[in-house]
């Protein structure tokens, strides 16, 4: 039987979660493209996560972004961390041994928007193309 998303959560084979550097290497590589330095980083994390002292420093972040180490970022700032990075890539490779993917959502809508333009311009062709055939008797 071939796992399927569908299926995946029901399969009596466990998937293969062992992700944990993959997801520091996404991270790193996000890190590295934002244009950040670490410390921009931790300052866009406590941005997000709304706070009025300092929760995530520098030296708090490369500890927790470093393959050696003991203490993990809590799964409730990964969301932040996706922000600061401005990439959604570090997830998808959490929902990977899942089959699944995260969506930029605005994307989808842009997508949908533009399809649904060629459609709209098709149709205007159409009925162009419809007034053009019909032949109007001359009033001479």
């Amino acid at each position: 039987m071939q796992i399927t998303k569908e299926t995946i959560f029901n399969a009596d084979s466990a998937p293969n979660c062992e992700i944990y550097h993959q997801f520091l290497h996404a991270v790193n590589s996000a890190a590295r493209t934002s244009g950040l330095t670490r410390q921009g980083i931790a300052d866009r994390m406590n941005r997000a996560l709304k706070v009025d002292e300092t929760i995530i420093t520098e030296a708090k972040l490369n500890k927790y972004l470093s393959p050696a180490t003991e203490i993990y970022l809590p799964a409730h700032m990964v969301p932040a961390l996706l922000w600061a990075l401005r990439s959604i890539e570090p997830i998808n490779v959490l929902l990977e041994p899942l089959m699944y993917s995260a969506f930029d959502q605005r994307a989808q809508l842009l997508q949908k928007h533009a399809e649904m333009e060629m459609q709209k311009q098709q149709i205007e062709k159409s009925q162009q193309e419809i007034l053009n055939s019909i032949t109007l008797p001359n009033d001479q």
